[in-house]
């Protein structure tokens, strides 16, 4: 049993090649009432003519003798296009319609077929590729992959700081700068932020360290009523400085819990 691979010639040109250009998308919205640009991006500059390629028609053949005569069987499997190896992938179940059907037809299984298939198939995809890397459209897409590649690192390590849907704002896929303005205003904001949750919670620990000297003084003896006053104080206290409420690290509620343990409630 082996493997037959003939070229097709093709009469059409393939009409998806690669985008000529990555452009600058711009969108504007509209965030507390102001109208707000952001930049994406698209592809652009129409698409790169494809020459005619041949397709590859893959087919499985047996000789065996009948009668003392030689016969041949042939099962097709099936076509695969020029581009398609680019834009696809080589995987001959992709482009193969029923292809367990024709497996249990020709009584072998999928690792089999694959044994006999890529033997033959795999110097055509190699030959294949290296053709097309040589071309102007993949030098192109190429240059668009790594240039979005270094957007998305570039907007990952900004977000990770500033917050998520804010790069866009600022950098376009370039990472050039569009809106200092708007730049500045997030840093702004952040620097803000920091600045509220270290005021809060420095006071935090400081009328903690006031209440529980307090406490202290009567060294967790209460009585049973004084102790039904504090649960209601603990509760009240929880709800507002719950992370899930103040959004911090859990310093807050700690602290609230440190507090309980010296109260014995």
């Amino acid at each position: 049993m082996y493997c037959v691979i003939q070229k097709i010639k093709n009469k059409k040109t393939n009409s998806y090649g690669e985008y000529k250009k990555l452009e600058v998308n711009i969108t504007t919205c509209t965030i507390n009432n102001m109208d707000v640009e952001s930049y994406g991006y698209r592809y652009g500059g129409g698409r790169f003519e494809r020459t005619i390629k041949d397709s590859y028609k893959i087919s499985i053949h047996e000789s065996y003798r009948e009668d003392g005569k030689v016969k041949k069987k042939q099962w097709v499997i099936c076509t695969i296009p020029y581009y398609s190896i680019i834009d696809y992938g080589t995987w001959v179940g992709d482009y193969t319609v029923g292809l367990g059907n024709k497996l249990k037809k020709i009584g072998i299984t999928e690792d089999e077929l694959c044994d006999i298939v890529y033997k033959k198939l795999d110097p055509i995809i190699e030959s294949v590729k290296k053709e097309y890397e040589v071309t102007e459209e993949y030098k192109t897409h190429l240059e668009h992959q790594q240039i979005i590649k270094r957007y998305q690192e570039d907007k990952e390590a900004f977000e990770s700081i500033y917050g998520n849907d804010t790069y866009d704002y600022c950098y376009d896929v370039f990472r050039v700068l569009r809106n200092k303005n708007k730049l500045d205003d997030i840093k702004a904001q952040y620097e803000s932020t920091k600045e509220y949750q270290r005021s809060y919670h420095d006071n935090y620990k400081s009328n903690y360290s006031d209440y529980s000297d307090i406490f202290k003084s009567k060294k967790s003896s209460f009585t049973e009523e004084e102790k039904k006053g504090l649960k209601l104080i603990y509760k009240s206290a929880a709800k507002g400085v719950h992370p899930d409420i103040c959004k911090d690290n859990g310093e807050a509620m700690k602290l609230l819990n440190k507090l309980k343990e010296e109260w014995k409630i």
